[in-house]
């Protein structure tokens, strides 16, 4: 026990900037974006009005969830889901995201 408390005390602070990459690998997409990167360029893909209203919430594979503020957003941006992919894979590169899930809730963070 008084080892494991040795150890401890020797260990030198980690920067917060190691400790969020550190994160951000742990919980990133493998196969291409991760939602820091989406978040990052979210404005400048759909503008500044659907931004206000709608915001990269998870990925999970190829898919992209968004959460929208109201069912009126849910179903305009229903129609516009393959130009959003669009957007976001020409700024991403590749074919990063294949599908959006678009759903109502919590758009602030």
């Amino acid at each position: 026990m008084e080892n494991q408390k040795s150890n401890r005390a020797k260990r030198e602070p980690l920067h917060i900037k190691s400790v969020i990459e550190g994160l951000m690998q742990k919980y990133s997409n493998k196969k291409g974006a991760d939602l820091f990167q989406i978040s990052e360029i979210w404005e400048s893909v759909v503008g500044k009005t659907i931004a206000n209203d709608a915001r990269p919430w998870r990925i999970k594979g190829k898919e992209l969830e968004i959460h929208v503020s109201s069912s009126v957003w849910l179903h305009q941006l229903n129609y516009m889901k393959a130009d959003m992919i669009k957007k976001l894979n020409a700024h991403l590169g590749d074919s990063t995201i294949e599908r959006i899930r678009l759903k109502i809730g919590n758009i602030n963070y």
